[in-house]
């Protein structure tokens, strides 16, 4: 703790300096002998103080110190301590804002009571300051999301319990006329799309009962519950008032609840969709179109280890096939469920490293090398007694390999293409359903803060992209999900400013323009090859976010899948991110592997040798790992090389790199790091290691220790000699009693701890 000690009475008080010593501990105290003395220090500190003591005996002299001190305005938690018990003094002191007075009594009691006090001060003004905080932050959050509202480009309004319009956002104005300012408060949602009045999907949802109500309403517009979000409804209707010659509407509508799961009000979104419906009838009947599956992932997924074990069961996986994860993962007898009798599953045939022949008997004439990816086939069947009914299925699998290219496992995708191969028309560009403004919401969005960081990335924009949420929130790496390198989105060129100039660099041909309705805004279609088999369009648009002063905060983005309207056909491609990922992962502790070490390490010698910036290496080894091994098993000391990754991966910098480079050995790349930066950062990750309880299976909690060798690069060296003199600090750490890190600078002999 620190304080400062404002002494007015002379000589010194040795009790009360012991007294403050005690209550610092391990802080500091800064003495003061006059007010003018105490204020210096209290405005130059660069850390501000824990607590102030002001003693002294004459009411007068304390209480002109003390609004000496006030003044200052960073005054921290005073105690005032007096010999005098005048309560005239105490009140005064008191009420200028001190927040506590102590007689000093002559048998010293009052030192006991001193640390009870303090800690008491600390502690309220620790919780006044964490509310202030929580209040300011949730005026933000309430402020931002009306902004996040306003700023999307779906068409979009919010009621409430008593069927109030609370949001009518700018794309809403514009789709219907009719000005947020005219509406939001009133009732009226309704005169917006119907020439008399009656109730919008939302006021159906709000009042619950609706399947009772919307046969009534939605008898002939393909209403249905959502897939996605409970309670909420979806359909399409066409309204002739709007536009020249009217227009088809997809809208959908889901309710919103308190922190309590009570319903508080519904949200209704729109989307134009009369040139999607207006495609569909000028291709003709013939032409077929694949429907998505609105999920947390719209492809089925699942992995088998090299033992035909099901080691990964997706949530698509569980709604086609009929079967819960707990229940596939570890099984074997996938077949059984599909074919109803025992034989290989693709992917089985896959991992065995079966050829031609041998799965043309099973998929003769029913399957195909992928032309993009090696060791891949593609098979299109029809399967009769699937638990959703028969279906048409596109699969495909892969073999998984580990970093010697070993083949570990396989990893199979499926596709449901019923209604492509009964040539229906089915195509419904089924945007994103809102819900809870933006988690909920079935349009893709996500959106970024004002230093790049992904705040939200909704489970529709992780089901369009492939990457979950738990992988971008709080990263820069929003670009991951679109594009093979690193270069700004939409989003990011919206947040930076000075988007005209730089819109031709990354969007040329792309037909992008500024927002017709968000000011600020811009939209663009753009080509995808890494999403699917085939690669996608999109539309999307970007539209700052500003707080209350007017100042961009960020930006958001919405993404919607046009691919329907550019293509005939859609494949599977979208899984090729997933097969590089896993090729350079390693499974267990979700590192990077080996193999992809030796890349990056080439990559950022180049970059360092190039720009001549600072590159260190951190190779570590945990202790006796061979005997945890043998004491408590293999898959206990698994545990124990995820618990050190976890401590590499708590203790690493954004831009720093952890690989497991073998068996219970890791290195991490740290770029742009000095020797004692690399030597603070390897500390931090062995005593956050070696302060680890690891309870194996017999309930015993053990300590484990890892060995740390930390160096620098030197110019013109290969990768080998880099890689050596690191690992030689972990062999000198373990030489000297383990558990340590030990830096070998460049040169014969460096060794130092």
């Amino acid at each position: 703790m620190r304080i400062l000690q404002l002494e007015l009475d002379a000589p010194a008080d040795d009790v009360l300096t012991e007294a403050t010593r005690a209550l610092a501990g391990d802080g500091k105290v800064t003495r003061c002998r006059t007010a003018k003395s105490a204020l210096r220090h209290l405005t130059a500190a660069t850390d501000q103080f824990d607590l102030a003591l002001l003693s002294g005996d004459e009411a007068d002299t304390l209480l002109a110190a003390y609004a000496a001190l006030a003044a200052s305005g960073r005054l921290p938690p005073t105690l005032v301590l007096s010999a005098t018990s005048s309560v005239e003094t105490a009140v005064s002191l008191l009420k200028a804002g001190a927040d506590d007075f102590i007689v000093r009594d002559a048998a010293g009691q009052w030192t006991a009571r001193l640390a009870d006090e303090a800690a008491a001060l600390h502690q309220r003004r620790r919780v006044l300051i964490e509310r202030e905080q929580l209040d300011a932050e949730l005026r933000e959050s309430e402020r931002r999301l009306a902004q996040i509202v306003d700023g999307s480009s779906v068409a979009m309004f919010v009621i409430d319990r008593q069927h109030h319009v609370t949001h009518w956002n700018r794309a809403c104005e514009a789709m219907t006329g009719i000005a947020a300012e005219d509406i939001i408060g009133s009732c009226d949602q309704w005169r917006a799309f119907y020439a008399k009045k009656r109730p919008c999907m939302a006021d159906l949802v709000l009042d619950g009962a609706i399947e009772s109500r919307l046969n009534r309403y939605y008898g002939d517009k393909g209403y249905r519950r959502s897939t996605l979000i409970p309670g909420s409804y979806e359909a399409e209707d066409f309204f002739p008032s709007f536009g020249d010659n009217g227009c088809w509407l997809f809208f959908t509508a889901a309710p919103l609840h308190d922190s309590g799961g009570h319903l508080v009000g519904a949200i209704e979104t729109l989307q134009d969709i009369t040139a999607q419906k207006r495609a569909k009838e000028a291709l003709g009947a013939n032409e077929t179109l694949l429907r998505q599956i609105i999920q947390c992932s719209s492809v089925a997924t699942f992995v088998i280890d090299r033992e035909h074990r099901i080691t990964h069961w997706n949530r698509a996986a569980e709604l086609l096939l009929g079967r819960t994860a707990d229940s596939a993962i570890g099984a074997r007898n996938l077949a059984h469920d599909v074919y109803r009798q025992e034989r290989p599953v693709l992917a089985d045939l896959v991992l065995d490293g079966a050829g031609d022949e041998e799965i043309a008997r099973y998929y003769d004439g029913r399957y195909r090398k992928s032309a993009a990816i090696d060791g891949v086939f593609e098979v299109e069947d029809f399967f009769p007694e699937l638990p959703g009914g028969p279906r048409w299925l596109h699969f495909a699998a892969a073999p998984l390999h580990d970093a010697g290219g070993q083949t570990i496992g396989a990893i199979e995708t499926l596709q449901d293409i019923s209604e492509r191969k009964a040539a229906e028309e089915r195509m419904q560009e089924s945007e994103r359903q809102l819900a809870q403004i933006i988690d909920g919401s079935a349009v893709a969005a996500f959106v970024i803060d004002q230093a790049h960081r992904v705040t939200h990335w909704n489970r529709a924009c992780a089901a369009l992209t492939g990457v979950p949420a738990s992988e971008v929130l709080g990263t820069r790496q929003q670009w991951r999900a679109f594009y093979p390198t690193e270069r700004p989105c939409l989003a990011d060129l919206v947040v930076d400013g000075a988007v005209e100039e730089k819109l031709s660099r990354y969007y040329v041909n792309k037909q992008f323009h500024r927002s017709q309705i968000v000011e600020g805004g811009y939209e663009a279609q753009d080509f995808f090859a890494n999403f699917g088999n085939s690669g996608r369009w999109l539309y999307f648009t970007a539209a700052p976010l500003r707080n209350a002063q007017g100042a961009v905060v960020g930006a958001i983005e919405t993404l919607q899948d046009i691919t329907e309207q550019k293509r005939a056909e859609e494949n599977l491609r979208q899984s090729e991110e997933r097969y590089r990922v896993l090729s350079i992962t390693d499974g267990m502790t979700g590192l990077y592997n080996a193999r992809h070490f030796a890349q990056r390490l080439r990559e950022e010698m180049d970059r360092c040798q190039r720009y001549q910036h600072p590159l260190a290496l951190m190779v570590m080894d945990v202790d006796d790992f061979k005997r945890f091994n043998d004491t408590h098993g293999h898959v206990q000391g698994d545990q124990v090389l995820i618990r050190l990754a976890d401590c590499i991966t708590a203790c690493l910098r954004r831009t720093d790199q952890a690989f497991r480079y073998g068996g219970e050995e890791f290195v991490v790349l740290l770029p742009e790091t000095e020797m004692s930066e690399a030597e603070a950062a390897a500390e931090r990750v062995r005593a956050m290691f070696a302060g680890s309880e690891i309870t194996p299976g017999d309930s015993a909690v053990v300590h484990c220790t890892a060995s740390i060798g930390v160096t620098i690069f030197v110019p013109g060296e290969t990768p080998r000699d880099f890689v050596a003199r690191a690992d030689s600090g972990t062999y000198e750490a373990k030489r000297r009693g383990k558990n340590r890190v030990i830096r070998i600078t460049p040169g014969m002999g460096n060794i130092v701890d």
